[in-house]
This record gives C-alpha cells, structure tokens and sequence, in this order.
C-alpha cells in the first residue's frame, strides 16, 4: 500500500541523514514493486531503487523536499526500468526474448502508473484550491465546474468582470506554481 509522503525534511535539519533513511525505508517496497512490474527482474529492481535514491541523495541540496516526492520518485523508477529495458533489447538480452510480451508489461505499467499520478494530481489541485481564499475558491470553482462565464460570474456573486478575471488569473497562477514545485508540470509537458 502506498502512502503519502509526510514531510520528512525541513529546510534547516540537523539529521539528513536520518530523515533520508526513514524516506528510502517507506518508499523501497513500492518503488521496487514498481520497478519489477516492468522488468520482471528483483535485483534489477532493487538496483533500479538504489540508483534512483542515490541520485536524489547526490542531488539533495538542489531538491525541494517540501513538495510530494512520491511521483517524482514513480517516474525516475519508470525511466531507468525503460532504460534498462532498452540497454537489454539493445544488447540481445531480453530474458525470455518475447519483444512484444515485454511491450506489452510496459504498457500495462503506464497505464498504473497514469492512474496513480492522475489520483495525486487531483489530490495536489484540491489542496491548493482550498488553498485560496473564499473569494478567489468561489469564483474559480464557479469558472471551472460549473462552466460559467465571466459575465456570468461577475453577475452572479455582484462583482465585476475585471474581478473575476483576476481572481481566476490569481487560482491558476497559483496552481501552477504548486504543480511545478511538486513536479507535475513536467509530467504533463
């Protein structure tokens, strides 16, 4: 089963160190799991994770460990199984050498994948709209569920257009702003 990530490190932590550990223990089992849905191989899954946790150790001071780190985690384990898998076909090694049986565990493991970053997407977008002010929350949502134009919104709640376009200009200024932090721009680019 897979957790959410609690904040595991602050900006100014005394033990790195060990707050990484506690990172790399909840995460492993999954991320291998992962990892192994794609190469059917244990110790090149395990090695799959290590790799991946190293680089986020090597790279830790430029890492923003406030956001989500979980599906950024999910896509590096998906790349270095897909590299993998390509060095294999590239090589001749494919165990079992079924080309299309190995093409075919790599689309049913994106397509798990997708769904899983779909559900943390909308958990992400739902955070930072209850983010937003009363206001700024209404007029968005109003904008966004229900299909509503401007005028329409503007008439609605007695406010004026200008309004309501900066308030909606305001909610996807910041929903981009914790969608990149948390990665999830770049998944979708």
């Amino acid at each position: 089963m897979i957790r959410t990530i609690p904040v595991y490190f602050k900006k100014k932590v005394e033990n790195l160190s060990a707050h990484f550990q506690q990172l790399f223990r909840d995460h492993y089992e999954p991320l291998c799991a992962r990892a192994f849905q794609m190469v059917h191989d244990r110790k090149a899954s395990e090695d799959i994770v290590q790799d991946v946790f190293l680089a986020l150790w090597e790279r830790r001071a430029e890492v923003d460990f406030d956001r989500p780190l979980l599906p950024l985690l999910f896509v590096a384990v998906k790349n270095r199984a897909i590299d993998l898998l390509r060095s294999r076909k590239w090589r001749g090694s494919e165990p079992g050498g079924d080309g299309l049986d190995a093409c075919i565990r790599t689309l049913v493991a994106d397509h798990i994948e997708e769904e899983f970053q779909l559900s943390q997407l909308s958990e992400e977008i739902e955070f930072c709209i209850s983010g937003l002010s009363e206001q700024c929350r209404r007029v968005f949502l109003l904008s966004r569920t229900t299909g509503l134009k401007n005028r329409e919104i503007a008439e609605q709640l007695n406010i004026s257009v200008k309004t309501v376009e900066k308030h909606i200009g305001s909610a996807l200024a910041n929903l981009r702003l914790r969608l990149s932090r948390s990665g999830f721009l770049r998944l979708f680019l």
